[in-house]
């Protein structure tokens, strides 16, 4: 069985895509992200967006690297073309034929399990379908992965039928607890714990672990000027796999993303703000600009002079080699920012974020 060590979850968005673009190829080849595929921006000549972008995209930043391919379950993200991978009929013929088709350009894709009871009105019908897709998928791929958030109550019943019409040595499972709030990782690891117990009767050797508690507003714990983020799903990670019995734990989280996406401010709708990920947490400055300056060139750079003089972030900066992000920073405290809108500086995190982790796994 591979090795995996960490395992980002990462959206094919054009901030998302930057971030881990600008990763080293050493840190590339030490991770293997799940893709949640998303359509394309959608445009007057492509009203619905293109997946195809999307893939474009992901091989150029990514290449024919190990990953993880799922579809967005994002509202805002999906199109056309995923509602019909997503269709279940013929045992989700639409999802194996594309998945089949991609491995000419990723021959090292590992597939995720879909599993929806659209438009199916037994449960056996539904378990039908997935058996018959995950039957496919044992013959096409060397490993594949059921993901289900914490709280699926049919975890046990899925994994009944998926483990009769696979090889047991290929079946990743990714326990995926979303959004944890600060200070309440305790609770989800005493529901892990018993998740993790129950897939181990099945079998299964490696378990993704994931989760995050980067929020949809940061300074809803902090406040206007600075705040501060533990990083919960760290903790949540370490709680979960206490009992290490015959099990390959893999660490997963959101890149220091917010799992639902939400369209940023534009025009002078945000606050130029840099958050800086250490090893265990996350803090940010922020500056507001102000009526006689005409860009953010100058509140980015204030906000980074912040950054850079505080001594969590020397720390890491002492650490880590290398790093697109850290460098981003640093050029906007010397007043030459390269990026001057939210999205851009969500790369900048995502990218830090995930050279700490790496290094530390």
């Amino acid at each position: 069985m591979r090795n995996i060590l960490y395992a980002p979850i990462v959206k094919t968005g054009d901030a998302e895509m930057r971030g881990l673009g600008n990763l080293t190829d050493e840190d590339k080849d030490g991770i293997t992200p799940i893709f949640e595929l998303t359509r394309s921006r959608k445009s007057s000549r492509i009203p619905q967006g293109d997946i195809s972008k999307r893939l474009a995209k992901l091989k150029d930043v990514f290449g024919d690297r190990h990953f993880i391919l799922d579809l967005t379950s994002d509202r805002n993200s999906i199109n056309e073309q995923i509602e019909k991978l997503l269709d279940n009929r013929n045992g989700y013929s639409n999802w194996i034929d594309f998945l089949v088709l991609l491995k000419n350009d990723f021959s090292k894709l590992v597939p995720t399990i879909q599993i929806t009871d659209k438009e199916v009105k037994t449960e056996e019908e539904v378990y039908n379908r997935v058996k018959a897709q995950v039957e496919l998928l044992d013959k096409h791929f060397a490993e594949v992965v059921y993901r289900f958030p914490l709280e699926h109550e049919y975890y046990k019943i899925d994994l009944g039928h998926i483990t009769k019409k696979i090889s047991i040595d290929k079946l990743i499972c990714m326990i995926d607890a979303g959004f944890i709030t600060q200070n309440k990782s305790g609770i989800y690891i005493t529901k892990a714990k018993s998740i993790i117990a129950n897939i181990k009767k099945y079998g299964v050797k490696r378990i993704i672990v994931s989760a995050t508690s980067f929020p949809s507003y940061p300074t809803q714990f902090g406040n206007d000027k600075e705040g501060e983020i533990n990083l919960e799903e760290c903790l949540f990670y370490n709680g979960a796999k206490e009992d290490k019995t015959n099990v390959n734990f893999i660490y997963g989280d959101y890149a220091t993303i917010y799992p639902k996406r939400s369209d940023q401010a534009g025009g002078n709708g945000w606050v130029p703000r840099i958050d800086m990920p250490t090893e265990d947490a996350l803090f940010y400055y922020r500056s507001r600009k102000s009526k006689q300056e005409l860009t953010f060139v100058n509140a980015y750079a204030r906000v980074a002079k912040l950054v850079v003089g505080d001594q969590r972030y020397n720390k890491i900066n002492k650490k880590i080699k290398d790093c697109w992000g850290i460098g981003q920073i640093e050029l906007a405290a010397e007043g030459a920012p390269e990026g001057l809108s939210p999205s851009f500086w969500i790369s900048v995190r995502m990218n830090i974020h995930m050279t700490i982790r790496k290094k530390m796994l």
